[in-house]
């Protein structure tokens, strides 16, 4: 079995897609004793579960405690070997673990808890914006106003849930610079107008530009600006997004949007495919880093003369 990020931060999402994986193909191979696949529903049944309790499970979501007794059960229904049963129990372990986000978790909307897991679990990110900083490169003071920002409810937040939020907001950016595990690339193409909206005061927002081409001088961050007189591209019409790939194809490539109504994260071949297309085409328009590093500086002096 290859392996699986250990730490609290990645293994658990990492392990339950994983299981979810197995046990899709397993049952996709099994037959019952008169020949017929075995359904969802079937399966289910096998082990009192609702259909859509079993539905998640197969598709690693979180919120469902995957027990040994299930695991047990869908094996001898699926006739799975004693090395895949094994590998399963063992991944059943690590998908128990609670991530440092956990505490947060009244705080953060449905489903970020996994994105954050997927996150630390990448070998490499590629991410698109068009109107903001990225989270990872968000300066506290940003973090801050953005988090202000009233989300689906229209509720204004109180101070203690902002500062919670951009507690979270920080937490995860250590991706970029811990040790160990090595630290995760980043590859971020931005939209000019994320550099030329103040949030804030003029010096808060330069500060936070500074905060992006320091960052961008790191070995594992790259920076590229896709500047106004480019017009209009592929990133305009697939709006925000990232695409993680991970190490030794422990997972599949995955891609993660977000919105006013929510979360998505794709990972069938024919999705992310249309994303790779998209970031090869932003990739021809964008300016290389040098260029991008130096218009990021420029826009800085701009928001402090103003």
């Amino acid at each position: 079995m290859a392996a699986v990020p250990t730490d609290d931060d990645a293994g658990a999402a990492a392990a339950r897609r994983r299981i979810g994986r197995i046990l899709t193909e397993l049952r996709e191979k099994a037959r019952t004793e008169d020949g017929k696949a075995i359904t969802v529903e079937q399966a289910a049944q096998a082990v009192e579960l609702a259909r859509p309790t079993m539905w998640r499970i197969e598709h690693g979501r979180d919120g469902v405690q995957l027990k040994n007794i299930y695991l047990n059960t869908l094996c001898n229904l699926y006739g799975a070997s004693d090395e895949v049963r094994k590998d399963l129990l063992d991944l059943a372990i690590l998908s128990r673990r609670r991530g440092w986000f956990h505490p947060y978790s009244d705080v953060m909307p449905v489903g970020f808890g996994m994105y954050l897991s997927l996150e630390a679990a990448a070998e490499d990110i590629t991410a698109y914006e068009t109107d903001r900083v990225h989270g990872l490169m968000q300066t506290e003071d940003y973090a801050r106003e953005m988090v202000r920002i009233p989300g689906l409810d229209g509720r204004l937040r109180d101070d203690e849930e902002v500062a919670r939020r951009v507690q979270v907001r920080l937490r995860r950016q250590a991706i970029l610079t811990r040790t160990s595990p090595a630290p995760v690339k980043l590859h971020w193409i931005l939209g000019e107008a994320a550099l030329r909206h103040r949030v804030g005061t003029a010096a808060m927002t330069a500060r936070q530009l500074d905060h992006i081409n320091e960052h961008g001088e790191l070995p594992n961050v790259s920076v590229r600006v896709i500047p106004f007189e480019v017009g209009l591209h592929q990133g305009v019409a697939a709006g925000p997004f990232a695409r993680l790939r991970f190490a030794d194809n422990t997972e599949p490539p995955t891609v993660y949007a977000d919105g006013f109504l929510g979360i998505l994260l794709m990972s069938k071949p024919a999705e992310v495919r249309r994303f790779d297309v998209v970031i090869t085409g932003m990739r021809s328009c964008a300016l290389d880093e040098q260029k991008s590093r130096d218009l990021i500086h420029r826009i800085a002096k701009e928001h402090l003369r103003a």
